[in-house]
């Protein structure tokens, strides 16, 4: 059956759909990693990992990108308070808080990042975690807001300009994969500033062939990069990125399962404490695992373990989530009130909710 043209509530639910469906995606390459560390590893969920990774991050920052607008029209002490100054405060918090646990619970690590203290100095400037996604939010609103005066082609031409330039740089120089990503993603968050009413056009005429059209063509390139080694040059991937997006895009509108809907856009609203906390809960779930010699077979634990922890990385950060809210430790997730007034602006508070109702 064609799917009718959403309205825009059900387009707000697609765009919360598919923040969940890429958080997901993320913590399940999270979780692949940490059994090959642990020598579990399995060529099946790298291959998928591999095929996935031209969509996983590049479409959440896309759908980030849809609903900045409105924020970078105010005033710079707005974005840089409510939205630079609340993403780097969370950042150096939890960079303290996990190196903290990691050192208290090493067995539970992916990263080494409790090797030494001097590794929280180097993060400050070089990320070399997971909440590097943190990161470059503050540095993509601060981007958007600098590149503001120009023409909005100009504007994403110049971060597609970046894009090129840090893939190129990265097969000549020992290049940070942090710096590369974050360099190489901003594009996608400034398609999504400036390509608003284009991708809400192509949700709403969302239908089951125009999925299967578009994923056999995303299928397609991105094996024909792999065979003919296109994909090393920085135009071919950005245009199997594009395809990618596009696939995205037209799969979380077409999605019609409700149990489906609903578990990937409430996943898809509370992001933030999934990033900032599923290594933690996943790696101490599996190191606990390990430790007490209660793994089943290994074959059974390269075919299944990156699904159950993944599964168990975001449930238990949601969890956690919410009994620390619960118990007043709201500044865990938002910046803390001395931090929150705007001179010249209303005071409201800047925490993620906050930020998507802007």
């Amino acid at each position: 059956m064609t799917a009718p043209v959403a309205a825009r509530s059900s387009r707000v639910e697609w765009v919360d759909v598919a923040k969940g469906a890429c958080i997901a995606l993320v913590v399940l390459f999270h979780a692949t990693n940490f059994w090959i560390t642990r020598g579990y590893g399995s060529q099946a969920w790298v291959e998928f990992n591999q095929f996935l990774e031209p969509v996983r991050m590049p479409l959440f920052f896309l759908v980030a990108g849809l609903f900045a607008s409105k924020a970078l029209q105010r005033s710079w002490n707005f974005v840089l308070r409510s939205r630079v100054a609340l993403m780097f405060y969370l950042y150096l918090l939890w960079i303290l808080l996990r190196f903290g646990y990691f050192t208290l619970v090493p067995g539970a690590s992916l990263t080494g990042e409790e090797s030494s203290p001097l590794n929280i100095l180097v993060g400050l400037v070089v990320p070399h975690n997971g909440l590097w996604f943190v990161y470059a939010l503050g540095l993509y609103f601060a981007g958007a807001k600098l590149l503001q005066r120009f023409d909005p082609r100009y504007q994403v031409a110049a971060a597609v300009f970046l894009a090129i330039i840090a893939r190129s740089l990265a097969d000549v120089v020992e290049f940070s994969w942090t710096w590369e990503n974050m360099a190489g993603y901003f594009m996608f968050f400034m398609l999504g500033l400036h390509a608003k009413e284009l991708l809400f056009a192509l949700a709403a005429r969302t239908s089951l062939p125009a999925v299967l059209i578009a994923g056999s063509a995303y299928a397609g390139a991105v094996h024909i990069a792999r065979e003919t080694g296109l994909g090393e040059y920085a135009i071919t991937a950005i245009v199997i990125t594009l395809l990618g997006l596009a696939v995205g895009v037209l799969a979380a509108a077409r999605l019609r399962w409700r149990p489906g809907v609903r578990a990937f856009s409430r996943l898809g609203a509370l992001t933030l404490p999934v990033y900032l906390m599923h290594e933690i809960v996943m790696g101490t779930f599996a190191y606990g695992l390990l430790s007490h010699g209660i793994l089943p077979a290994p074959e059974v634990v390269r075919g299944f373990g990156p699904v159950v922890i993944a599964a168990t990385g975001i449930v238990g950060a949601l969890l956690v989530h919410r009994l620390l809210v619960g118990t007043g430790l709201r500044w865990l997730f938002s910046l803390p009130a001395p931090l929150q007034f705007i001179p010249g602006e209303r005071a409201r508070p800047a925490t993620p909710a906050a930020m998507a109702a802007r």
